[in-house]
């Protein structure tokens, strides 16, 4: 079934470089059909209207290359930060999608802030994770680079918003429910690892 999606996506890969580069009006319809047609396999793969699957692509043009997740790893008193997603009522890391015209660790600082009310600081990159080769669900049309940052909590109070339900810290032995589309145990026994060791390597995976 990966095999299956790994091929999806690389159609809509092909089709998204072909309407950036292409000029002839016929290749732009062929591409234009490829990606119909991708998107039709897709909602055959996981049962559901042509119509739905459409709208989990996020638009872009251009060549095609990752969207990049920034997850936030901040540990006070021996736990660690989580907030829960009104999506789904789980637990996760605060982040979220990087911005342009922003680096990296002013994004993860800023969706630590947004996400929980906190001022963080000195993030410190933990892992770069390819989200297809972990066993993150479910499965997305796009291709994921998540990148993990082990960040020194300042200040602030917890604060929810529109997406988060509920902001708390937890022992790594009773964690709650966690959002597995998210973030996943591994990735916050890597954040403990690296508090407790900040010589561990950098995991590129």
């Amino acid at each position: 079934m990966n095999q299956w999606f790994s091929w999806v996506k690389r159609l809509q890969a092909i089709s998204q470089t072909g309407q950036a580069y292409s000029k002839d009006k016929f290749d732009l319809e062929r591409f234009d059909e490829l990606a119909s047609i991708s998107h039709q396999m897709l909602a055959a793969l996981a049962d559901a209207p042509v119509s739905k699957v459409e709208n989990l692509f996020i638009p872009e043009s251009g060549y095609p290359t990752p969207k990049v997740d920034l997850r936030a790893g901040v540990i006070k008193d021996n736990k660690i930060l989580l907030v829960r997603e009104r999506e789904d009522n789980c637990w996760t890391l605060p982040g979220g999608w990087a911005d342009v015209c922003e680096t990296p660790s002013q994004g993860i600082i800023r969706e630590a802030y947004e996400e929980s009310g906190f001022n963080v600081s000195n993030p410190k990159l933990v892992a770069i994770k390819d989200r297809d080769s972990h066993p993150y669900v479910p499965k997305y049309p796009q291709h994921i680079y998540k990148m993990f940052f082990l960040c020194t909590f300042e200040s602030g109070v917890p604060t929810s918003n529109i997406e988060i339900s509920d902001i708390d810290f937890f022992d790594l032995g009773n964690l709650p429910e966690l959002s597995k589309s998210r973030v996943l145990r591994d990735d916050i026994e890597l954040m403990f690892k690296h508090f407790n060791n900040p010589s561990s390597d950098v995991l590129v995976d």
